[in-house]
């Protein structure tokens, strides 16, 4: 069975937004979040989620 260059992409792609919502449910527990919101979020929304991170992140140290 040979596996094709699109799916090895969609795999990476999936791992890749599963470790930032690790990433994003960790910044959350040490800032006093809801951890399993945060996973979610980055998870399905890594983009706007890690947009949004920068910016709280630069408010609070501002």
């Amino acid at each position: 069975m040979e596996v094709s260059f699109a799916e090895n992409a969609y795999a990476t792609v999936s791992l890749v937004q599963f470790l930032f919502g690790i990433f994003c449910a960790h910044w959350a527990q040490n800032t006093k979040r809801s951890a399993w919101l945060w996973f979610f979020m980055g998870w399905f929304f890594a983009p706007i989620t890690g947009l949004f991170l920068l910016a709280k992140n630069g408010k609070s140290r501002a």
